[in-house]
């Protein structure tokens, strides 16, 4: 996950870039309510951009801004950057239930 996110931002900080990605697959995680440490592939884009913008919250040094402005310059930070992906979050949900009912009382032969 690291080298998408480094074609977005050249030069971000490696352990920077871990820390942040490690925050935002347990979020996701939580958010969807699977109990593993891997984030599913379906989900790694939504990671990468949650990571993006917790980039650029960072490098501004402007945690809980909501909106600022300066003549035309003007920032407005969303406050819960899980929130735009929240339909996403709840379509990968219903998906993975769906697979585990699927699934559920079958044998397989290995």
């Amino acid at each position: 996950m690291i080298e998408r996110l480094t074609v977005r931002i050249n030069d971000i900080d490696t352990d920077l870039a871990e820390e942040l990605i490690k925050t935002a697959k347990d979020r996701i995680l939580l958010r969807v309510g699977l109990k593993q440490t891997l984030i599913p592939a379906e989900l790694e884009s939504i990671c990468v951009e949650v990571v993006h913008s917790m980039y650029n919250r960072h490098k501004m040094n402007h945690q809980g801004v909501d909106t600022e402005s300066v003549d035309v310059f003007s920032v407005k930070f969303i406050n819960r950057l899980l929130d735009e992906y929240q339909p996403e979050l709840e379509e990968y949900r219903r998906m993975y239930k769906t697979e585990q009912d699927e699934s559920a009382g079958k044998l397989r032969f290995i």
